[in-house]
């Protein structure tokens, strides 16, 4: 009777050391799958990088595009230029008078 006592811790005990390297084995495997190098948040945060570069992509294109018109407008449209001169550098042809606002 003390043998089949003995045989029976035997194999709980191999059974619990199953089951317990069954658990580190499947733990590992989720660690590695969500946090390794090719894991879950890798690819996560490398989406969210490329949808950031993409956009930061779009944006310089449209900036470039008007970029283009404007330096067109300003080799071939005078009223363009003088619309610029008169914005910006606050210039005026002869005979005009320059107001300027002054906000309080």
């Amino acid at each position: 009777m003390v043998a089949t006592e003995k045989g029976k811790k035997e194999k709980s005990i191999q059974s619990l050391f199953r089951v317990f390297k069954m658990l580190l084995g499947t733990t590992l495997f989720l660690l590695i799958f969500v946090l390794g190098d090719y894991g879950l948040y890798q690819i996560y945060v490398l989406d969210k990088n490329t949808k950031s570069v993409e956009k930061s992509i779009h944006d310089l294109q449209a900036e470039k595009d008007s970029l283009i018109i404007n330096r067109e407008k300003l080799k071939n449209d005078i009223a363009f230029i003088e619309k610029i001169a008169r914005e910006k550098y606050r210039m005026a042809k002869k005979g005009e008078k320059v107001f300027r606002v002054i906000e309080k």
